[in-house]
């Protein structure tokens, strides 16, 4: 890679990094009841900064996280059109800045509208999409990427129509997640069903990988897959248990429910982006080899 690539690359993977930690933000919100505790947009209280108090910390923290977010996105698609040739990265960066526009005006909305639970789902839903985006501009500019060329293998087809299925799986889980934040008091029995599927999937998907012998990137990802979802299962346990008792003071969640149920949806837009990048990297494996 010439040093515009490698710039393109590590600043594509810190964007990435800063989109985990903005989501998590915004579970901070939710999980903390704050998302009303500043009722107007775009300005907080009328002020760009305004006292950091109460549920203010966190709802305009997320903002100006979000704020730093868009404005790297359009930093990193001037990088992406100045340093690449292949049209559809240059498309993936400019879907990234359309999504982080359409979230900072769903983000406002919620707002303005008072937390409507369609606008909120879908906030939620365009934010895990933008990390996919922007997690996959990571990867395809890597060095890695760019030199290896994978040898074609048989079975490599089915597998990956057995990740997008799983990928299908994990969307629709975290919609189901969505709309269970949104609507604590609604039954988690789609989301504990979608969970299990989740898991069996994941373990398809590692095996299928493990099968091949020189997948080795592969089989690594596919064992990390398992362990996030695995993970992701045990946080799904401890979030329901924390959520559904009534150890809250005053109605307020206690810091182990705030802090299990952030990590409960951070942790599931790393198995969504986690699938994504699974799915590209098996790809490079389509074309079939001919049968032993």
């Amino acid at each position: 890679m010439n040093p515009a690539q490698r710039l393109t690359h590590l600043f594509a993977v810190a964007l990435t990094l800063g989109t985990l930690m903005l989501i998590a933000a915004g579970g901070l919100v939710t999980s903390t009841e704050s998302g009303l505790s500043v009722p107007d947009w775009p300005l907080s209280y009328g002020q760009f900064f305004p006292p950091m108090v109460g549920g203010v910390r966190f709802e305009h923290s997320h903002r100006m996280i979000a704020g730093a977010i868009g404005v790297l996105t359009l930093v990193l698609a001037a990088l992406v059109h100045r340093s690449e040739q292949r049209r559809w990265i240059r498309a993936l960066s400019l879907a990234a800045c359309v999504l982080v526009l359409v979230q900072a005006v769903l983000g406002g909305l919620t707002v303005i509208h008072l937390l409507p639970l369609a606008i909120s789902v879908t906030h939620a839903c365009v934010a895990q999409s933008f990390l996919c985006v922007i997690a996959s501009i990571a990867l395809t500019t890597s060095n890695e990427w760019r030199v290896s060329s994978p040898t074609p293998v048989t079975g490599a087809s089915a597998l990956g129509r057995l990740e997008l299925i799983t990928l299908f799986f994990v969307f629709a889980q975290l919609v189901a997640g969505a709309l269970l934040r949104h609507r604590p008091n609604s039954r988690p029995d789609a989301h504990i069903i979608l969970g299990a599927l989740i898991v069996l999937h994941a373990l398809l998907v590692w095996i299928k990988t493990v099968r091949v012998p020189h997948w080795t990137k592969l089989r690594v990802h596919g064992a990390m897959l398992v362990t996030l979802v695995l993970g992701q299962v045990a946080l799904g346990i401890a979030s329901l248990v924390l959520t559904r008792s009534a150890s809250r003071i005053e109605g307020l969640p206690s810091t182990a429910e705030v802090l299990t149920t952030t990590a409960h949806q951070t942790l599931g837009a790393a198995i969504l982006m986690t699938m994504v990048l699974l799915y590209l990297r098996s790809r490079r494996f389509y074309r079939e080899a001919p049968a032993a």
